[in-house]
């Protein structure tokens, strides 16, 4: 018997003990009521609200215990269904996951229906991690023992994720990417040493990630060199053409889109996921879906849901004034896309959601030097960490500091000293000659003193002495060649001895016309989502076994991070998408 996800039999769905008990598990965070997820309103701005769904239920909406995102909507019924369509697959969500896994499963000769709230798919960026393939190593990255690169990811996001899903991605991204790279006919490999493509008006591969690799103690950040990068003309996009180029072929193949069309609800028969129930934005008609080999949720994250970043992720949501909110994609009434539509649909149909702490990525990566590990003075004047940090840590170690203020100081050697810097997220390796000869345009202070610098600064008398006296005692553990308090890399300890000598002041969410730094961090989204064994199937509350039908891919997927997005490989995110596009699309063929 066919049913919606929230309104099953008793003998298909939860109980309503084990439904709420779902809801209650999900991680700390703070429980919403009810009235403010009826009340809020989702604008472009990047609040929300639930108005995405179907009024709630009563029976739902009276227990306190679950988040009120996570009420179950009111069935919508048969006799609004305005459009029955059949398929093999139904792909909800055209990013990243979504078109790959709708060109895996067509060109594995399956009937294809995608739907996707926005007018086109959509992606950002460029950077994917790709390894252990013949492209790869011509390109220049080196082979990655993939048990030593999971069991480092494993120990970044504290043993939360699941070792078996990032396992199988790392075993398969080399062969993914380059079936996706390949998806652009004509795609130039930008190898070392060869042909220097123009990227304003070529579409090229590049490594922009070659450098030294990890040295246990002295880099303080276990960084894996394996990225690639899409360059192209449209550099506000990215990786856009190749995103279009392959949806492109998922369509020559036979995949169907159906665009400005947002899912809402899925269908169960027993307790096995058979359909979905979209809605167009554009006439508010009903359309039903049904998908003979399974459903796939790659519905993205929820960084503009206000209540479930909040409930979630509330390091982000409660310092939402420190941040820019940098995913641009809205559909035909204005509304963000990143809603959470399918972390919510799969709780409904009795998905779980995995426990937290969930991830979001926010980076921290500011001004010319970016997080190079110069010294670094708080608000009071007073260091306050070993400076050798990836951009991801940076921005969450800033929050933490008076005022979320802080002081990245150096010495005139500063063109030099930036070679010895670890590479990584965010971090800078060379400097150009424009930038040297224009740095006093872009440091806050200089001065041919150390006094003379800090009196430039503006600070006052107490923080003046504090920030003298530990520069002093900077110089004296880097003339000594150990870091006796923050344990820095001697390599990286650079005494502040050549004048003129440089600070630049970032103080997070401050408004101010200095052109001489960026006040702000960037969210780009959220990670964390339902929980799937390694071949992406959900898992259900409370048993934690495969839900026939469903799968959940990108950053609709758990298991993947945890905390914060770590920093060890470059373009995990978008790889560890694109590969269980590919993955899912080719498993639901191949069954």
């Amino acid at each position: 018997m066919l049913t919606h996800a929230h309104a099953l039999s008793d003998a298909a769905s939860p109980t309503r003990r084990s439904f709420i008990a779902g809801g209650a598990a999900l991680g700390a965070g703070i429980a919403l009521s009810a009235a403010t997820a009826a009340n809020a309103a989702e604008t472009k701005d990047g609040s929300s609200s639930a108005k995405d769904a179907p009024s709630t239920s009563a029976a739902a909406d009276a227990d306190a215990t679950l988040p009120s995102f996570l009420a179950a909507p009111d069935p919508i019924p048969a006799s609004a269904i305005a459009q029955t369509l059949e398929c093999d697959v139904c792909v909800v969500g055209l990013g990243v996951a979504g078109v790959a896994a709708a060109r895996a499963a067509a060109e594995g000769g399956l009937s294809v229906i995608a739907l996707e709230k926005c007018s086109v798919p959509s992606c950002r960026s460029s950077q994917y991690a790709c390894f252990n393939t013949d492209n790869a190593r011509a390109m220049g990255i080196a082979d990655v023992d993939t048990n030593e690169l999971v069991n480092e990811l494993m120990t970044q996001t504290g043993h939360r994720a699941d070792a078996r899903v990032l396992k199988n991605w790392a075993d398969h991204c080399g062969e993914a990417f380059d079936w996706w790279a390949n998806g652009y006919d004509g795609i130039l490999w930008q190898v070392p040493g060869g042909e220097k493509y123009d990227r304003e008006t070529q579409v090229f591969v590049s490594n922009g990630n070659a450098y030294e690799p990890y040295q246990y103690q002295r880099d303080h950040e276990h960084v894996v060199c394996g990225t690639l990068s899409f360059r192209s003309p449209d550099k506000a996009a990215g990786q856009g053409p190749i995103v279009t180029a392959n949806w492109e072929k998922a369509q020559a193949a036979g995949a169907q889109g159906i665009f400005d069309t947002p899912a809402r609800q899925l269908v169960k028969d027993g307790d096995a996921v058979v359909g979905v129930i979209a809605q167009s934005l554009a006439d508010e008609s009903y359309l039903q879906v049904n998908a003979r080999k399974g459903v796939i949720l790659a519905t993205g994250g929820y960084v503009r849901n206000d209540e479930m970043l909040a409930y979630y992720i509330p390091w982000v949501y409660n310092n939402k004034d420190k941040f820019t909110f940098t995913y641009p994609h809205m559909d035909i009434t204005g509304a963000y896309a990143d809603q959470g539509d399918g972390q919510r649909m799969g709780f409904w149909a009795g998905g779980h959601i995995e426990e937290g702490p969930h991830c979001a990525m926010c980076h921290g990566d500011l001004g010319k030097l970016g997080v190079d590990a110069f010294l670094q003075l708080n608000a009071n004047g007073e260091r306050y960490i070993n400076e050798d940090l990836t951009n991801d840590h940076f921005g969450s170690a800033i929050l933490r500091q008076p005022g979320a203020l802080i002081y990245q100081i150096f010495d005139a050697n500063f063109p030099e000293q930036v070679g010895a810097m670890q590479a990584g997220l965010g971090t800078r390796q060379s400097v150009s000659q424009d930038d040297i000869d224009s740095v006093n345009d872009w440091t806050t202070a200089h001065g041919d003193t150390i006094d003379e610098l800090i009196e430039n600064l503006g600070v006052d008398e107490k923080v003046a002495a504090t920030m003298k006296q530990q520069i002093e005692r900077y110089n004296e553990l880097a003339e000594k060649g150990v870091d006796e308090d923050f344990g820095k890399d001697a390599s990286r300890m650079f005494a502040l001895t050549t004048p003129p000598f440089y600070a630049i002041r970032y103080q997070v969410g401050a408004k101010t016309e200095d052109s001489a730094s960026q006040n702000a961090l960037r969210c780009l989204v959220t990670m964390s989502g339902l929980s799937t064994n390694k071949d992406a199937q959900v898992l259900a509350q409370g048993t934690l076994q495969p839900i026939e039908g469903l799968y959940a891919i990108g950053n609709t997927q758990g298991g993947r991070f945890l905390g914060d997005y770590p920093a060890t490989i470059a373009g995990a995110s978008h790889s560890i998408a694109m590969t269980y596009g590919y993955l899912t699309g080719r498993l639901l063929a191949e069954k």
